[in-house]
């Protein structure tokens, strides 16, 4: 909720059309407990868990790229 009592609205997360790790969490770009959908949606992530999270995603998506034929 916000601080006037209103019920917040969920964005969609802005990282799930570059995320590969929304497959292995079943994730559609809701899942809340996710750190980039935390930060996305301006929640508090911690920044080590969410710098974690980036890291993993940025490392699966080098390694789907280096292994793509050439």
């Amino acid at each position: 909720m916000s601080k006037d009592g209103s019920a917040k609205i969920a964005e969609r997360c802005l990282y799930i059309r570059a995320c590969y790790i929304a497959e292995e969490l079943d994730c559609f770009g809701y899942k809340s407990n996710c750190p980039l959908y935390q930060k996305s949606n301006g929640n508090y992530c911690d920044e080590e868990v969410f710098n974690q999270a980036m890291d993993k995603l940025i490392n699966t998506t080098r390694s789907k790229f280096e292994n793509l034929p050439k």
